[in-house]
């Protein structure tokens, strides 16, 4: 036989973790009589292979290894070979493992997963960042990225591949679809504040806010449950008179599960209205003013009395149930409003009024 020609446009086909298949072509006449012979290198390890037509599956290869094939046109005689058109690549990666957010911010995410591979030690790795049609790729030498800039409230899809050195040959992603979690609210406050009520708004400035729920935390004491709310307002009710209650709220993304910082208030509920429960009694007048006694009182609570004559108005304070008004002037009418405050020394229950003349 005369010298073969070498074999043309070699090439991978397909390139998995312990396979790749190789195909070529042949542009010699006599070629349907042609056998193949496929030379497999990793370093020192060398074997052969053949095949019959022109393209050859090559198993039990090494994950992300580089591989150097040979491939040699063979005649019928099995000893006239052509000469050997080569290709080099690395064969994929195995996945990685284990991959989880070690760390989930409003703007940022850490994410950190385990490589099995003896090859590992050499790997890159290929961090896809995807929200909507807005896609980035970072890259990490080791097992763990921080990925910043983003968009706090938002869901993010996060793919991880391990990368062969050759910097292109890439293993199967292993994707984590995470929330980041929502910035804390602004401006809480008590709009209103009851008895037995309060009512709650505050203000979100995220860009994702619109599917935000909001989470309220209610403690009293031991005493803790939780409400939820869709919208940026919340009232508060069953709770108890005169008590120091604190409110948390926080943001909750559209998972349902990630929340934002938590932002408190603390304030305490009004006493209740003194009409149904307390008694102005024993109205004395002496010789240097009034005396007001009020029955029905708790014992955590104080009183002011507001004394109004005219557009002349003072107020009084009592830490018990009465009160000795004096500096009146005689034959004047007074009007007398007494108020039942809590233990914060500002939250006041309704007043009730009486008007006299001394």
């Amino acid at each position: 036989f005369t010298a073969l020609s070498p074999i043309h446009e070699l090439k991978a086909e397909y390139v998995g973790m312990t396979s790749v298949s190789l195909t070529w072509v042949v542009n010699d006449t006599a070629s349907s009589s042609y056998t193949y012979r496929i030379e497999v290198v990793n370093g020192t390890s060398v074997r052969n292979l053949t095949s019959n037509v022109t393209k050859v599956e090559i198993t039990e290869l090494l994950p992300k290894t580089l591989y150097n094939f040979t491939v040699f046109a063979v005649v019928n005689d099995d000893e006239t070979e052509g000469e050997g058109v080569s290709i080099s690549l690395y064969t994929k990666p195995s996945p990685i493992h284990e991959l989880k957010a070690e760390y989930v911010g409003a703007e940022k995410v850490n994410l950190t997963w385990v490589v099995n591979d003896t090859a590992s030690s050499s790997y890159t790795y290929r961090i896809e960042v995807v929200n909507g049609t807005s896609v980035r790729n970072l890259t990490s030498n080791v097992t763990k990225v921080e990925i910043t800039e983003l968009l706090p409230g938002t869901m993010y899809n996060f793919m991880v591949f391990a990368v062969a050195a050759d910097g292109q040959t890439e293993g199967e992603g292993v994707p984590i679809s995470p929330y980041t979690k929502p910035s804390p609210i602004h401006e809480l406050k008590a709009e209103y504040v009851g008895a037995e009520k309060v009512n709650l708004t505050w203000v979100v400035n995220d860009t994702a806010s619109n599917p935000y729920t909001y989470r309220i935390e209610v403690v009293n004491g031991n005493s803790v449950r939780n409400l939820m709310s869709d919208v940026t307002k919340v009232e508060i009710t069953d709770l108890i008179p005169g008590i120091q209650y604190n409110f948390t709220v926080f943001a909750v993304a559209a998972d349902g599960q990630t929340e934002g910082e938590g932002v408190p208030i603390s304030l305490y509920t009004r006493k209740s209205q003194l009409l149904a429960a307390l008694f102005l009694v024993d109205i004395l007048l002496c010789s240097s003013g009034l005396s007001l006694t009020v029955q029905g009182l708790k014992h955590n609570t104080s009183l002011t009395c507001a004394v109004v004559n005219g557009t002349s108005v003072r107020n009084l304070t009592s830490n018990v149930t009465k009160v000795e008004i004096t500096e009146l002037l005689p034959g004047t009418m007074y009007n007398f409003m007494v108020f039942a405050v809590a233990a914060d020394g500002q939250t006041a229950g309704e007043g009730v009024s009486i008007s006299l003349y001394t």
